[in-house]
């Protein structure tokens, strides 16, 4: 039976299955013995970690533009009548029966062509899977439009609604799907290691730990160690260097009507079972064994008025020594988002009001003196953890993160080794602020000296206090002078801008091109090592008193360790001729 297929897209992704077929190889059913009419049966996980099986009716085999060939099926049974194939079921390998009846892998479900109850779909050869040659029938149907796999949702955990809210934003702009892993997700207690057969539930992921990020699909041919996953690329970028993991299913979301919003797997990856090395148009290819390098990134957050603290832990996956394939380090876009929820768990109920303080460290294997810097932030936002963008402090520290690793990707020297990223929150409500009311100082001084000024300021919705510094007078100075005596202007709302441009470029197909920046990055290379400390560690930063001559450069004179210190002022002095 042919067929003409007049409109078509994809919308299946990947999947949480597990098979008892072969666990070790198995036998294969070449394209050519595929034929319309076969009755074959598609297996993959629909709740927990059992796999369930399905009814697979080969319709056709047709030609897909720039994909090549692929099996048309139609599917029904108990474990699909209900949702069709979902997002998550890609992977799932289908069996057919040769002349003598014995069932063979032909393939595995891929992409869908958009029509209501997501019940008819098509399917990867699993020659091209191996890397085989296809020798398809002659004179194939062709699809009127060119497929577009969807590409493989990412499931990403431990983030409060206003952080994963900005990841899901950025993947709605880089075209990516992004789902919420379930409350305890990633945690290995949950269940048992499960063995990655043909079936199972399998997760190609960024990370794991306290947020864990992946994209969960399903085995489809295992050969040895060797696993053969997706039927479709995750980023199609080759060669990888990403944790290969089993995965849970909780449920299928259904929705019949893929032109609104697909149907998908609600999952969540497990335990790391080793690594995934290849990324292929036609699948994804891991060994059992040896997980891959990871770089820990810990994350502590006090909270000043309670004397609460929590502490988040992550590794994610170091891809340095196969290129950086996505163009940048999956640390750049893990770290962030952990400093970002991090500073917003802590509050239990983010104010609108927040003061606080980070200091972030980057340890390097080629350097035995971190990156690194610390700052204050002191600002209003959007109180509650619902808003567009993170809470305050969230967004303000999250941004210096997102720019310190911009810096290290502008590193033209060398291809540095991130080992271990640390960073230390200390969070309080309200604005740790005052405003400039006057200074005080001896009139006349000699040109070099050095004196005390005693500056009065404001606490906001506060008492005034007094706070006194030591001051250089110019050593060039003559004559009558007018120092200015300033702080920053206060704060504006911060923004999450740098870090969601950062997602959008990571989260893009393909990921980002090598040395590509963020909004508000610079694109200037870095040639040194001491020049990558110098510009982490000047990562912008309006907190402390400044002094200058009028006309002349400011310097910071001053920094109180509990306040901003915002307003002007100024002080004139007579400077004695030597």
């Amino acid at each position: 039976m042919r067929i003409r297929l007049l409109t078509a897209f994809v919308l299946v992704g990947l999947s949480l299955p597990a098979s008892a077929a072969w666990a070790n190889g198995g036998p294969i059913m070449p394209l050519s013995q595929v034929q319309p009419g076969m009755n074959c049966t598609g297996e993959t996980v629909i709740q927990g970690t059992t796999i369930s099986s399905f009814n697979v009716h080969v319709i056709d085999v047709v030609d897909a533009p720039g994909e090549g060939p692929r099996i048309l099926v139609q599917v029904s049974g108990p474990a699909v009548d209900t949702t069709g194939v979902a997002e998550g079921f890609s992977g799932s390998p289908v069996y057919c029966p040769d002349a003598f009846g014995t069932p063979e892998n032909a393939g595995a479900i891929s992409e869908g062509i958009g029509q209501y109850g997501n019940n008819v779909v098509l399917v990867t050869p699993i020659e091209q899977m191996l890397g085989e040659p296809v020798e398809p029938p002659m004179d194939l149907p062709r699809l009127a439009l060119k497929p577009t796999p969807l590409l493989a949702p990412l499931t990403v955990g431990g983030l409060s609604p206003a952080v994963f809210g900005l990841v899901e934003r950025a993947g709605e702009r880089a075209g990516r799907v992004i789902l919420a892993a379930p409350t305890g997700g990633g945690q290995d207690t949950n269940f048992p290691v499960q063995t990655l057969v043909p079936g199972a539930s399998v997760s190609a992921s960024y990370s794991s730990g306290d947020v864990p990020m992946g994209a969960v699909g399903t085995v489809t041919y295992v050969d040895g160690p060797t696993v053969y996953a997706f039927g479709h690329e995750l980023d199609g970028v080759g060669r990888r260097s990403l944790l290969l993991q089993d995965a849970y299913v909780d449920y299928v979301i259904n929705n019949p009507d893929p032109t609104t919003a697909p149907s998908y797997k609600l999952a969540f990856p497990g335990h790391t079972e080793g690594t995934l090395s290849s990324d292929t148009p036609n699948g994804v290819i891991g060994e059992v064994g040896a997980p891959p390098p990871t770089v820990p990134v810990d994350v502590t957050a006090h909270d000043l008025d309670t004397g609460q603290s929590l502490s988040l832990h992550t590794d994610v996956a170091d891809e340095t020594d196969v290129g950086l394939p996505l163009g940048s380090s999956l640390v750049d876009t893990i770290t962030p988002l952990e400093v970002a929820q991090a500073a917003t768990q802590i509050y239990d109920g983010p104010p609108a009001s927040e003061s606080g303080n980070m200091c972030l460290r980057i340890y390097l294997r080629e350097s035995r003196t971190p990156l690194g810097f610390c700052n204050r932030y002191v600002g209003t936002g959007t109180a509650g953890d619902e808003g567009e963008t993170p809470p305050e402090l969230a967004s303000a520290a999250s941004g210096d993160v997102t720019s310190a690793f911009q810096d290290l990707e502008q590193v033209d020297f060398a291809a540095l080794h991130v080992t271990h990223v640390v960073a230390d929150l200390h969070a309080s409500r309200g604005l740790a602020m005052a405003s400039i009311v006057s200074a005080h100082a001896p009139l006349e001084v000699k040109a070099g000296s050095t004196v005390k000024v005693r500056l009065d300021v404001r606490i906001y919705r506060g008492a005034r206090r007094t706070l006194s510094f030591r001051m250089r007078i110019p050593g060039d100075a003559r004559g009558p002078i007018v120092m200015a005596i300033h702080g920053p202007n206060p704060p504006t709302p911060a923004t999450a801008n740098g870090l969601s441009s950062q997602l959008v470029i990571s989260l893009s197909p393909g990921g980002g091109s090598s040395g590509s920046s963020a909004a508000g990055s610079s694109s200037t290379s870095i040639s040194s090592l001491s020049a990558l400390r110098a510009a982490v560690a000047s990562i912008p930063t309006y907190d402390g008193v400044y002094a200058n001559e009028l006309g002349h450069a400011k310097r910071r004179v001053f920094r109180d360790p509990s306040l901003l210190v915002t307003g002007r002022t100024t002080l004139p002095f007579v400077v004695e001729t030597p």
